[in-house]
């Protein structure tokens, strides 16, 4: 008792020198001075905290490991919602981030990846989400028992919600400024035009396939060479699609089955079709796109006049495609177009369709430094800009270059990419979450809101500017490229960002505890480098 007695008089000292801090003179931590069950709550937060890191640390190989994270996590669970229950302004927060580390928890318990990238994954994790819990229990603290430096803080961040969708607004429109193809007029004869290789990889296809190759071989462009590489389909129709353009110069090639382990298939097939292809520039697309007949004139021309060695090319969406799928290909254009990329030396860049010069995709490894990644084109797009040589151009009714992808299909490529793209790091899930919810979906959480709040015109206005914001750099992405109805898209950008998030969840967890199909094949095994295992016998 003699001791217990002697560390309540520490903490209530240390709780009243800071409390002569205070402008107000109260004391700052009252909770934690005086009440013994938060004290307790706080031992057990922090002994779970330490329990998860000594898991990671020496991740158990037998069923321990199941049971040392299940400890933990309830552990953390528990000890959470009694913290918030007890002093919920300050941990709310603290508790909707250790939800992730409940989500890291389970993951060292799955146990799918090889053991040293797990807890190379994990221990990064646990620091970076630790650190976090600790900035926000830290702004709580202020935000609750500092009066005045509260009212500073909560000016802080609206300051940077406005400035945010400000900054956003001006990037998307010099994006789309730059990004404009400009003057397509012809500049090269027929002779001087560079050899193109179309080369498409294909799996399971019908109809999409056939009208792609329609449109390629009713091209203008004179040395035009069409490659396409059937993937082991299993259907027939696939390679019979294939077969029936041979009289227009449609090459055939039949691929194999990769190694899983070391490849992704839509890189082992692109591998196989650069090797085929003798064309000075090589065009890559999938099947859901359409061109026109001058398309590929515009494209290299563009590439000729610019002295670019590397083209990515958005597409406009096909009219007889109805938009059901619009609340997720605007947003993977908004990522790609609304962010100041160019700082960080990464382009917008987008698989549908883009074209390379030969001598660049060598020069930057070929298809063998990227054997395992999701968006191959972004490395390539990475090399290609440090020269300048690389540029993003948005398609429009004279460029001719349309989008036919279903809403289905939009799902499944949002699946394979979206959890990737944030470089499979959980981390970075809870930071995107947090910050998509403040500053995209925070201004309209607080016009809805304002009633209950002071200085109500003030912030309203402030809230409303970045709602126009927001909702004029979503239009311009959405309608712009006819992906939504003008009618409707304004109201439609919370629901998109709410739909990004789930979607990111989604890949998320299917990365890490299931499996995402692509055309009927496992990709977790080459992206995740999750050990395979053979099925079961029946």
């Amino acid at each position: 008792m003699r001791a217990e007695g002697r560390v309540r008089l520490v903490i209530f000292r240390v709780g009243m020198t800071l409390g002569e801090l205070c402008p107000d003179n109260s004391a700052p931590l009252p909770f934690f001075c005086y009440s013994r069950s938060m004290i307790l709550a706080l031992c057990l937060w922090l002994l779970a905290a330490a329990s998860e890191l000594l898991l990671y640390k020496v991740l158990p190989t037998d069923k321990s490991r199941v049971v040392w994270a299940v400890a933990t996590g309830v552990l953390l669970l528990v000890s959470g919602t009694w913290l918030v229950f007890l002093h919920w302004q300050i941990w709310l927060a603290v508790w909707f981030l250790s939800l992730y580390k409940l989500l890291s928890l389970a993951r060292a318990a799955v146990n799918r990846l090889p053991r040293r990238e797990l807890q190379r994954m994990s221990v990064r994790a646990f620091a970076w989400l630790l650190l976090a819990q600790v900035i926000v229990m830290g702004l709580g603290w202020l935000m609750v028992h500092q009066r005045a430096t509260a009212v500073y803080i909560f000016d802080l961040l609206v300051a940077t919600q406005v400035l945010a969708a400000l900054v956003v607004l001006r990037v998307t429109v010099n994006t789309w400024r730059h990004t404009q193809p400009g003057d397509l007029q012809t500049s090269l004869t027929d002779k001087e035009l560079p050899t193109v290789s179309v080369l498409i990889p294909a799996r399971n296809e019908t109809d999409a396939l056939q009208r792609c190759l329609e449109t390629l071989i009713a091209s203008d462009y004179p040395k035009l060479e069409i490659i396409v590489l059937d993937d082991c389909s299993v259907n027939r129709r696939t390679p019979e699609i294939i077969r029936g353009f041979a009289q227009d110069g449609v090459r055939f090639i039949q691929g194999g089955e990769p190694n899983e382990v070391n490849w992704l298939a839509k890189n082992h097939a692109y591998a196989r079709l650069s090797e085929e292809a003798s064309g000075k520039i090589l065009l890559f697309c999938g099947v859901d796109v359409e061109f026109s007949p001058h398309s590929v004139r515009c494209l290299v021309e563009l590439m000729h006049k610019r002295g670019k060695d590397m083209v990515s090319v958005m597409p406009l969406r096909a009219q007889k495609v109805w938009s059901e799928g619009s609340l997720l290909q605007p947003m993977r254009y908004f990522w790609e177009i609304c962010l100041p990329r160019r700082f960080f030396k990464r382009p917008p860049v987008l698989s549908t369709v883009w074209a390379i010069r030969t001598e660049a995709l060598e020069r930057a490894g070929g298809f063998d430094a990227v054997a395992r990644s999701v968006t191959p084109e972004a490395h390539f797009a990475r090399q290609s800009v440090i020269g300048d040589k690389y540029s993003f151009i948005r398609s429009n009714l004279e460029f001719g270059v349309y989008s036919t992808k279903l809403a289905s299909e939009q799902y499944e490529t949002t699946i394979r990419t979206r959890y990737p793209q944030l470089h499979r790091r959980l981390e970075l899930v809870a930071v995107t979450t947090v910050l998509e919810l403040f500053f995209l979906i925070g201004p309209f959480l607080g016009l809805l809101l304002l009633w209950a709040l002071p200085h109500q015109l003030l912030l309203g206005s402030i809230w409303l500017i970045c709602v126009v914001a927001l909702e004029a750099t979503y239009y311009q992405v959405a309608v712009k490229t006819k992906l939504d109805n003008p009618a409707f898209a304004w109201l439609l950008f919370p629901a998109a960002v709410l739909t990004d998030l789930v979607m990111l969840h989604v890949s998320f967890w299917k990365y890490e505890f299931g499996r995402v199909d692509w055309k009927g094949r496992n990709v977790c095994v080459p992206v995740m480098r999750v050990e395979p295992h053979l099925p079961k016998l029946q």
